[in-house]
Formats: C-alpha cells, sequence, structure tokens
C-alpha cells in the first residue's frame, strides 16, 4: 500500500459509519475514500486518476487485474451513489481515466442508526479526522482502517458507554467471530477487558471491554527517524502512561498532562494514588505551576483539593476503624448454645423400611 509521506490529515464524515442508514460505507469504500482525499489537489477537491493506481496504490493487485479493477470501480461508484463523490468519466469507469471531486458537503450530513439490542438510536453526525501516521499504521489490512476511524471517533466523542462486541459487528457489517478476530489483529488497539460482577440476581457478567490506542508501532513515513515524528505531545505522554484509570479516562488524562485543562476531583484523586511514576511526575509538574502561578485562584484549587482529599482520607479511616471495632465487639461474645440437644438421627433409619 501506497504510504503517505507527509504529515497530513484526511476527514471521515462520521455518517460514514452510520449502520442501517443509506451514508453507511462499507470497508472497501472506506478505504477508498480515505484514499482519495489524501491524492485530491492540494487546495481543491479534485483527484485525476484511474482505477489501475487506485488497485495499486491500495495493494489490491492480485493475479486476477480484471476482478482487482472491479473491485475498485464498485466503491467508486457506491461513494458516488451515497454523495461523497462525483464521478465523470467516458465508457467505463474500469478501463477509463476518471474524473474526481470529493463532496466536502458530506461532513454536515447527519443520520440516526437503529438496532434491536439498544433502546436508543446511535446518532452519527460531524467528522473524524485521521492521520497520515494512522492511516499508514492501519495499513493494508482488511478492516484496520475502519477501525481506527471507528474508534478515532468514539474516544474522541463524549460517549458515556464503550465500544460494545455488537456494535463494532454492525460497523465492520460482519459476524461476532470474525469481528473479534479482526479487533484483536490489530496492533494499534490494546484490549482492556471488562470486569466481572454480580446483578442483582446473583449472575455473573462482564463489563464492556475497553480499546486503547498506541501509536507507538513504527509508521515508515519516509523511513520515520524518529517513531514520535508526527505525534503531538499528547500523544506521545499517553505512550509512557501505564495507569488504566488515567488511560482510559480521556478528562483525567488531560487533566493531569494538558496544561490547558483544569484539575478538577477527579483528576486530582487520581494522580495522588497513582502507581505510575510518570503519571505521578506529570502531575505534580502542573500542581507546581499552579502555586507558583500569578493568576488569581489557581493556589486555591490546589489547596481546596488537597484539602477535601485529606477530609476524605480521615472520614475513610474512621469508616474502617467504626467497623473494626464492631468486629471486635462481634468477636468478643461467647457464642450462645442451647440446652436443647437435638436427636441424633441414623443414617441407616432413612432406609429400614425401604
Amino acid at each position: 500500500m501506497l504510504k503517505m509521506t507527509t504529515d497530513n490529515y484526511i476527514q471521515i464524515p462520521n455518517v460514514a459509519f452510520g449502520f442501517g442508514t443509506e451514508y453507511k460505507l462499507n470497508n472497501d469504500e472506506l478505504k477508498v475514500f480515505a484514499y482519495l482525499q489524501f491524492m485530491k489537489n492540494v487546495g481543491t477537491m479534485n483527484i485525476r486518476t484511474h482505477v489501475t493506481i487506485i488497485v495499486e496504490d491500495l495493494g489490491w493487485t492480485t493475479s486476477n487485474a480484471s476482478r482487482d479493477n472491479v473491485k475498485a470501480g464498485k466503491a467508486l461508484e457506491g461513494l458516488r451513489d451515497k454523495g461523497y463523490i462525483t464521478l465523470s468519466f467516458n465508457g467505463d469507469v474500469k478501463k477509463n481515466a476518471l474524473a474526481i471531486e470529493i463532496n466536502d458537503e458530506m461532513k454536515k450530513a447527519t443520520a440516526e442508526g437503529k438496532v434491536n439490542w439498544k433502546q436508543n438510536p446511535f446518532k452519527f453526525k460531524g467528522f473524524t479526522p485521521i492521520k497520515s501516521s494512522e492511516y499508514n499504521l492501519a495499513g493494508e489490512d482488511d478492516y484496520h482502517l475502519t477501525v481506527m476511524a471507528y474508534h478515532n471517533w468514539r474516544n474522541n466523542a463524549q460517549f458515556e458507554y464503550a465500544i460494545c462486541d455488537k456494535e463494532w459487528c454492525e460497523v465492520l457489517e460482519l459476524g461476532m467471530t470474525r469481528t473479534r478476530e479482526i479487533i484483536n489483529d490489530c496492533i494499534f488497539l490494546t484490549k482492556v477487558s471488562g470486569k466481572r460482577y454480580q446483578d442483582e440476581t446473583g449472575k455473573w457478567k462482564q463489563e464492556t471491554n475497553q480499546y486503547v490506542k498506541s501509536m507507538s508501532v513504527k509508521t515508515n513515513l519516509k523511513e520515520i527517524e524518529t517513531k514520535n515524528k508526527n505525534l503531538s505531545f499528547l500523544e506521545r505522554e499517553r505512550e509512557k502512561v501505564t495507569d488504566e484509570n488515567v488511560l482510559l479516562n480521556e478528562g483525567i488524562f488531560k487533566q493531569i498532562f494538558d496544561k490547558q485543562t483544569k484539575f478538577y476531583w477527579d483528576g486530582y484523586k487520581a494522580w495522588k494514588e497513582t502507581i505510575c511514576d510518570h503519571v505521578k511526575q506529570a502531575g505534580q509538574k502542573k500542581i507546581d505551576a499552579m502555586l507558583k502561578s500569578s493568576k488569581e485562584g489557581a493556589k486555591y484549587v490546589v489547596e481546596k483539593l488537597e484539602k477535601e482529599y485529606q477530609e476524605r482520607l480521615k472520614s475513610k479511616e474512621r469508616a474502617h476503624r467504626m467497623m473494626e471495632i464492631h468486629m471486635n465487639e462481634f468477636e468478643g461474645h461467647e457464642e450462645w448454645t442451647s440446652p436443647y440437644k437435638q436427636k441424633e438421627i441414623k443414617e441407616e433409619s432413612f432406609f429400614d423400611d425401604m
């Protein structure tokens, strides 16, 4: 597959993930759409190309050239029919030069996808950026670009729930077994298994798995000299974090590592109690800067959070002491024994009359 050699990015309209809607792109269509955006002329939405070029650049070449061209042609026509591009050519899309224009208006489209296993519909709107380094990392592997793009959107948007297996199946348009295989094969995702718990009926269940993206794998941007060349500061910091509580919570992560994000109770508590040295050092650096800051209120925020933290610790300690006292009192009582002696029943008496 053709690697992108410039630090650039594209934008995927989120309706492209809209399972059950007219805008949903299949895996091939999404790959071609992403590729076309990288290939467009600077400052325009126009591309002039040929299906054979697309096939070669996407790594779709097999021993059957005709079938390869059909695959690319079908993806292009799908993008056209769903409104993502305008496609002009003379004669056969698989044989002649193509003039393509990307429809930027699709980023404004909205859609709702309904499934029988969720009461409320999924809402798709806006767009998700994909960096060239992420595009390269997804590579030629089937479905990996779709996984990368969807994870980016769901990870950055304000969702209250993780991506469940059923949702992945809808996005990839595959069965459960194949979907799990693909997710597990994505080297840029690390699965954090959901915790097991008992519901009110005593039945054991498991929380939804979560996925942490890592950009630590080399992406070969011009045979990259340093693996973090095209990563932002926060992404580089994220790779050094080992505390799952910080990794899986974008809000807490930014409170500790992002200078522009304010500290709140959950972030302060996570920093105080982390065993990750990198998180501990980053949080301390930010706290020190706040204490020295000339901005009104910065020092007050730190003092207030620390006071609240210490008060909660004391409250917790008091609760533990009370629990120990009650346990000691309980153990101090002598066991009460009834004077009544139950009649001994011999096992064979159950069978005498049989």
